[in-house]
């Protein structure tokens, strides 16, 4: 059975970043599609909200605060660029000892922390943020 959870976007999310963490190196083609597929559901749980919230009379002025938050710029630069462009940027180690998972392959942002841990990361605080702005809206 379902839950109302696993439906959300952040569930997906979830889903698919923990598949991205199960793949062995032989498996980078699938951690890759994993780790896009982990993105675009992040940044859809924003979507979903505005399409459910955008009316609220709170909504512009909480909207407007995400700017300066990490995390939603994480997910809206990295997904845009993602459908927009090209795969994300991720960058790529090469170790000379054999790695167990291929999430020890890719980083986004300092090689000695990969790419899932920065998005699981951003996933919990921007998760964190949208229920947050949920709760509020709903009152």
């Amino acid at each position: 059975m379902t839950t109302a959870h696993e439906l959300t976007a952040i569930a997906r999310a979830e889903l698919f970043l923990s598949l991205a963490e199960k793949c062995t190196p032989e498996q980078r083609t699938e951690f890759e599609a994993f780790l896009e597929a982990a993105i675009v559901f992040s940044r859809a749980a924003l979507h979903r909200l505005k399409s459910e919230f955008e009316s609220h009379p709170s909504w512009k002025v909480w909207f407007t605060q995400l700017n300066g938050n990490p995390s939603v710029k994480f997910f809206r630069e990295h997904r845009n660029f993602l459908l927009k462009e090209a795969s994300p940027k991720v960058g790529q180690s090469i170790f000379f000892n054999p790695v167990s998972i291929a999430a020890q392959l890719y980083y986004f942002e300092d090689p000695s922390i990969t790419a899932t841990a920065t998005v699981r990361n951003h996933l919990q605080s921007y998760a964190k943020t949208l229920q947050e702005g949920e709760a509020c809206f709903r009152k």
